[in-house]
């Protein structure tokens, strides 16, 4: 399908299969790209290792979206672009990244009372509607400056400026860097796992 023009089509059961299964395969995809960053990270290639630990967290958002929308039964030529164009997909990693730090809080606060509760109550995916329009407003405000793609971008490339003048290296990302982005992954990938309906890996949320 080659959309011409915005466009929105209802979600049969068909479509929605196809969401799923095109999700998961984005976060099985996901998971390869990350194992190799962990590899890389291993032989202490940190820019490169970097570089496909932001790769891993693109596909994990990709998931995320076709899953939550097969869910919500939802789409549209605004959806499918947004998982196609970069800039777009920079403003969903965004809008992730956000609720990723609502989720851990949130999870954590679920974890405590299910400490002294008879029958443990499993953590919800799904913000309110206020903080879930708060999210995407934000990720929006960002589309201009897409800091992680710029981060990718220096783990690959020479960067130089007006003035030809060398300005950085992939060399410049170290360890740290490449830690950070290993662990940023490894959140999506958990809340990716939670949109599929698997909650083991939920505990992990206590470190983070």
């Amino acid at each position: 399908m080659t959309p011409k023009s915005d466009w929105v089509v209802p979600v049969t059961p068909e479509l929605r299969q196809d969401m799923e299964e095109t999700g998961r395969a984005a976060y099985e995809n996901g998971c390869r790209l990350r194992q190799d960053a962990i590899t890389l990270f291993e032989a202490g290639r940190f820019p490169r290792a970097a570089a496909l630990a932001i790769l891993a967290e693109e596909e994990f958002s990709k998931a995320f979206m076709l899953i939550i929308c097969a869910k919500q039964g939802r789409w549209d030529s605004n959806i499918f672009k947004a998982l196609r164009r970069h800039p777009e997909k920079q403003g969903i990693s965004e809008a992730m990244r956000d609720y990723l730090n609502w989720f851990v809080a949130y999870n954590k606060r679920v974890m405590e009372r299910n400490q002294f509760a008879l029958i443990p109550i499993p953590p919800s995916i799904y913000p309110d509607h206020e903080k879930m329009k708060a999210l995407i407003s934000k990720a929006k405000s960002r589309l201009a400056k897409p800091i992680k793609d710029f981060l990718k971008q220096d783990c690959f490339y020479i960067g130089y400026d007006e003035r030809a003048k060398l300005s950085c290296t992939p060399d410049s990302i170290g360890q740290k860097e490449a830690q950070s982005c290993l662990d940023e992954s490894e959140q999506f990938k958990v809340i990716t796992e939670l949109a599929l309906g698997d909650y083991s890996n939920v505990e992990s949320f206590a470190k983070f």
